[in-house]
């Protein structure tokens, strides 16, 4: 997923930093919330627990110390509940509990009632420990660095280019310097590891032996390689396990992150023709005799902006003039692609670029925290969030793939960039700003213990439900994650977008609701339907006028 930091999150609709405890909460923050071995619930929010579970760094060396698993659950009316659904949204870096807090509704709606659901931040992620903030005590300065360090780059200019790989190295130089030993515990198999630890401490509670717990978990995007990691390395305690948005974990694990763009231009060509289909209900519609025509608008529209950025100086919408080049423009186009929802808006601002206005894509990117012309608020003006999500992402993705891939020079950089470009014409350069160039000069290496050993086909206890869009820009690959694990079934929902959670689907609740409760995995081949297959024309009734309501416009004044 691409986030505020200009580099890809797993979901950027599904990214949320977890707000202070409210006042009507018999906790008041989740330092109050001790740290303990065993499941201990304290009431927070409304209609929520929280609680710290207290683990191993390093679940093999006991003098390495301990850290807590921040967790939020949400108990189903219908109790006993079967059990708890361990939630991850993705990142790396994403925050579990944030997902519940603000997602419960959507979350219920396409797991059930059968169990409670439980949002955990991984080690290293918001409330959890340890902390791997490069920026100690300095929310603001670590998040405006965060903002800038790469959203004015410009893979297509050779000076942007080494001024940022350098910039990336200097980022690590930094890490080293700030952090302590301690970041090298936080890593994909550690934090599988915890969740085992929680399935053994709630088989406990419930009075149950804790050596045949087994986990129930739904996992996004970068939670489907979490969700692998552990039905590789526990696979005699898998239990109802859906992984969607489903990334090539080899190639995490790799360090390469090269391949995941790969429907990324199909998913672009889509939008152009779910836009002519829709016609003057789309805003980038403009009398075109086909959607490649319009597809042929949007390059020469690029091609423009390539030669001639826009300048926006208009102060009732910023705090100092800006320009708006190209990579801005395809960034936002990334964070498009995710989510269908977000079309229409970005439809609109295509057409106001064409006439060369960029006052929307400054307000996309202002309320994205992007700094187009807008400081971002310092830390005396509002609350900042706990944690950086970017530092998390690259500490977790480096120590992962512990030097497997390293762009060791600029040469390195250059090549990697013209690889990512022949994956995807559209998004290859702007992926360059990803993990992989930050761990450059990364200073830790996990122990031996949190070292992946590989995937290899592998007979869980029970099978893996894995789902995923026919068009996923950036993690198609259910069909070579699912043949690792014997017996498990790929759900294909007929949608746009990353993750199922992309698309509203009756059907694809049915069948995870279905499989969370009885355990009966769809029939091989299933393809489900979504709610709104085009949307452009959401709101649009049947035979209607469909110019009545024009959307993809809505900063307009």
């Amino acid at each position: 997923m691409i986030g505020r930091l200009g580099v890809p999150l797993a979901f950027f609709t599904i990214i949320f930093a977890t707000p202070a405890l409210s006042q009507n909460s018999t906790v008041s923050c989740w330092d109050e919330i001790p740290a303990t071995s065993s499941l201990s619930w304290k009431p927070c929010y409304t209609d929520f627990t929280c609680a710290n579970l207290q683990v191993p760094l390093d679940h093999e060396d006991a003098s390495a110390g301990t850290t807590n698993i921040a967790l939020l659950r949400w108990e189903t009316p219908n109790q006993p509940a079967m059990g708890d659904i361990i939630l991850n949204p993705g990142g790396p870096g994403s925050s579990g509990v944030g997902w519940l807090l603000r997602g419960k509704n959507r979350l219920v709606n396409l797991l059930g009632t059968s169990y409670n659901l439980v949002g955990m931040d991984p080690r290293g992620v918001n409330n959890s420990g340890p902390s791997v903030d490069c920026f100690p005590g300095q929310p603001f300065v670590r998040e405006y660095y965060y903002s800038l360090l790469n959203t004015n780059y410009d893979p297509a200019n050779e000076q942007e280019v080494r001024n940022f790989w350098t910039a990336a190295g200097g980022y690590g130089d930094w890490c080293a310097q700030t952090l302590n030993q301690t970041a090298r515990y936080v890593n994909t198999p550690a934090t599988a590891r915890d969740m085992l630890t929680y399935a053994e401490a709630l088989a406990e509670s419930r009075g149950e032996p804790k050596d045949e717990a087994k986990l129930n978990y739904y996992g996004v995007s970068y939670g489907s390689t979490l969700g692998t990691t552990f039905a590789s390395l526990f696979p005699e305690r898998v239990g109802r396990m859906i992984i969607s948005g489903v990334v090539d974990a080899e190639e995490h694990y790799g360090g390469t992150w090269m391949h995941s763009l790969r429907q990324a231009d199909a998913t672009m060509t889509k939008f152009f023709e779910l836009c002519y289909e829709a016609r003057s209900a789309c805003a980038f519609f403009k009398n075109d005799s086909s959607a490649q025509d319009m597809q042929e608008r949007f390059d020469a529209l690029i091609a423009d902006l390539k030669r001639e950025p826009i300048s926006v100086s208009d102060p009732r919408f910023l705090q100092f003039p800006k320009v708006i080049k190209w990579a801005d423009v395809m960034y936002g186009v990334l964070l498009a692609v995710y989510n269908p929802s977000s079309f229409p808006t970005t439809a609109g601002i295509l057409a106001q670029l064409e006439q060369r206005n960029a006052t929307s894509m400054i307000k996309l990117t202002s309320e994205l925290d992007i700094p187009k012309g807008i400081m971002p608020p310092s830390d005396c003006s509002e609350p900042s969030v706990k944690y950086g999500e970017v530092g998390t992402r690259n500490i977790v993705g480096c120590n992962d793939q512990h030097g497997s891939y390293n762009i060791s020079s600029f040469e390195k950089m250059q090549q990697h960039i013209s690889y990512l470009d022949n994956v995807s014409r559209y998004l290859g350069s702007i992926w360059s700003g990803t993990i992989p160039v930050y761990c450059r000069k990364h200073a830790f290496v996990p122990p031996e213990s949190q070292i992946f050993p590989g995937y290899k086909e592998t007979q869980t206890a029970n099978p893996l439900l894995f789902a995923e869009n026919t068009l996923d820009p950036i993690s198609s690959f259910a069909e070579k994650m699912a043949n690792f694990y014997t017996g498990s079934v790929i759900l294909k929902q007929d949608a746009v977008g990353h993750g199922t959670t992309a698309a509203v689907s009756n059907c694809t609740s049915a069948h995870f609701s279905n499989f969370m409760q009885t355990g009966k995995l769809p029939a091989a081949g299933t393809i489900c339907d979504i709610q709104d297959p085009n949307p452009f024309l959401v709101g649009i009734s049947e035979g209607g006028n469909r110019s009545v309501e024009r959307r993809g416009l809505p900063f307009l004044h």
